[in-house]
């Protein structure tokens, strides 16, 4: 009878974990790939004078692997510290 029943419901775990797969991997690219460089591309350009970094703000791909993370981390860093600066001062 067990075995009926991991028969009958290891399809519907398999399709809900891949669900969620894609679901996490989505949410982690959107919020790396798209808010982190757009972000982390303005402050970039801001603190550079506009030099770095030397593509367009679409032209992501285009980017070398460790600059483009170095890119959306600082877009994340700042928001955080937006975020903090904002709640720290509505707190006060």
């Amino acid at each position: 009878m067990a075995d009926l029943i991991d028969l009958l419901l290891r399809p519907f775990a398999v399709a809900t974990l891949w669900l969620l797969r894609a679901l996490l991997w989505f949410g982690l690219e959107l919020m790396f790939s798209t808010i982190g460089w757009g972000i982390g591309w303005c402050v970039c350009r801001v603190l550079t004078l506009g030099r770095l970094p030397s593509v367009g703000i679409k032209d992501e791909e285009r980017y070398d692997f460790l600059p483009r993370v170095a890119v959306e981390l600082v877009g994340l860093a700042s928001l955080a510290l937006l975020i903090w600066g904002l709640a720290a001062m509505l707190n006060a």
